[in-house]
């Protein structure tokens, strides 16, 4: 058996392999140019290399493949940038609309750095029940012990973080 019969693709991958070299250079340099920085023109080229892939059985029989590849990157691009500018409009509409939020009150801070003085298990339990708003039986699902647990956990989780508040 010869091998095209093994792997008719071999030929082709090889034809394809040769254009990727060949024009890898020139539509990294275009792409940079358009996009403005080298990182987005890698991921250019990549996307426009897989379009080329692909349709090779198209573009192997073109008079000038390579012109067909800069046309997918000029095209790629374009939607690139407008993608781009779509997001940038989006994202400062966003900005404006965004609410103050003002960071962690002293009070919070306070009580953050008193539940880190529990261990792990009362802690969460504090987490859950208290700012997670979970009724001890849940809890006692999610930790995976049994509600007397819990309800001692967080007894003593209060005597601790009373001492600690000064409450």
């Amino acid at each position: 058996m010869t091998e095209e019969l093994i792997c008719p693709y071999v030929v082709e991958c090889t034809a394809f392999d040769d254009l990727y070299r060949r024009e890898y250079p020139g539509l990294h340099a275009v792409a940079a140019a358009m996009a403005g920085g080298m990182n987005d023109a890698d991921d250019l080229v990549q996307d426009t290399m897989v379009k080329v892939f692909v349709n090779w059985r198209r573009v192997q029989r073109l008079e000038r493949p390579g012109g067909w590849c800069h046309r997918v990157l000029l095209n790629i691009c374009r939607n690139w940038y407008w993608r781009r500018r779509s997001e940038s409009r989006f994202l400062s509409r966003q900005r404006r609309h965004e609410p103050i939020v003002s960071g962690p009150s002293p009070e919070t801070i306070a009580f953050c750095q008193a539940l880190r003085l529990l261990p792990t298990r009362p802690r969460a339990a504090v987490a859950l029940y208290y700012l997670g708003d979970r009724s001890v039986s849940d809890v006692a699902s999610i930790l995976g012990v049994p509600e007397g647990t819990v309800r001692s956990d967080l007894s003593r989780a209060r005597v601790v973080l009373s001492a600690e508040l000064g409450v």
